[in-house]
């Protein structure tokens, strides 16, 4: 049986923070190590944040996959809120109350769980990378998501 892994490389934008905003997932599908299809999905909104945008794009790229698929799943961001949220913090604040360490609500708590429910049943690892490195795949996103965010949006 084909051994498939996939990758998706996620970003989100904001012109203006809150202001109108984009995000880009791209899913990448292996078998054996050779890409076998690739898959965009990208959005805007006319009024969010940085983080929601970034929030939106990890969980509209998971959202590809079928539950419980039995597949090593890769999720890059260049945003440490998520990572971090989703590999530490989450589990936290939920122990919490969605409270934060200082006693404060959990920001954007809609998406976190929406993130958290989407992931259900998902071999996921979260790595982030640096944004504006020059990785091709984060210049991807990044470009797609702006894209996004400076299309008329509806």
């Amino acid at each position: 049986m084909a051994k498939t892994e996939i990758t998706i490389h996620t970003d989100g934008c904001c012109l203006g923070n809150p202001g109108k905003g984009g995000f880009a997932a791209v899913v990448r599908r292996y078998q054996n190590g050779v890409e076998i299809k690739k898959r965009v999905v990208s959005d805007s909104a006319p009024e969010t944040t940085n983080n929601q945008m970034e929030l939106m794009a990890a969980i509209k790229g998971l959202r590809q996959i079928r539950r419980n698929e039995p597949a090593k799943i890769t999720v890059f961001s260049d945003s440490e809120y998520v990572v971090l949220g989703m590999t530490g913090r989450l589990h936290k604040w939920q122990a919490k109350g969605w409270r934060t360490a200082s006693g404060q609500p959990v920001k954007n708590q809609d998406l976190w769980e929406a993130l958290l429910t989407v992931s259900e049943g998902l071999d996921v690892k979260w790595q982030w990378v640096r944004g504006h490195s020059g990785d091709p795949f984060n210049e991807e996103a990044d470009a797609i998501a702006n894209q996004a965010a400076t299309k008329r949006v509806r």
